[in-house]
């Protein structure tokens, strides 16, 4: 191999038409992602974060907790981006593992939060009823995952069927 087998894709190179078709699939992928059911309940898993918060009569306590929850809401985010996207087992399933990961810290968050005495209990319930949700979803998309194919060799032996 020399460097001519690794010339860089330039856009500018396409045609008008290859150009419009690649758009066309993006924004085709863009919509699909921002109408998933579990992207849908991860937005409104972090929307409920922030009213948590907002309801939080202990500032100390709000800022102490608040930015990992954020951060798990975020990260869960993140990553249902590629891995919903993705065709390609290993990737989703290493995406589904960050995922669980993340989520399960939100889910099991609630028993500290209803402890504290400084959040509105009915939002803390309705935040737990979020997650419950998310992971029933979750579980329907990893359902999804097991039945892609698993063309990819996973190098470190973790995601093999």
């Amino acid at each position: 191999m020399n460097d001519d087998d690794f010339r860089a894709f330039s856009y500018d190179d396409m045609s008008d038409d290859e150009k419009r078709d690649i758009e066309r699939q993006q924004q085709e992928e863009d919509e699909r992602l921002a109408n998933h059911p579990l992207n849908v309940q991860a937005n409104e898993i972090m929307n409920m974060i922030d009213v948590l918060l907002d309801t939080c009569n202990d500032e100390k306590a709000r800022d102490m907790y608040g930015s990992t929850l954020r951060e798990s809401a975020m990260i869960i985010l993140a990553k249902l981006a590629s891995g919903l996207t993705s065709d390609d087992y290993v990737l989703s399933m290493q995406k589904a593992s960050i995922i669980r990961d993340h989520a399960e810290y939100l889910r099991l968050s609630n028993h500290m939060l209803n402890s504290l005495e400084v959040f509105d209990k009915a939002y803390v319930k309705a935040f737990r009823e979020e997650m419950e949700k998310f992971r029933s979803l979750f579980r329907d998309w990893a359902e999804e995952i097991r039945e892609q194919e698993n063309d990819f060799d996973d190098e470190w032996g973790l995601f093999v069927k």
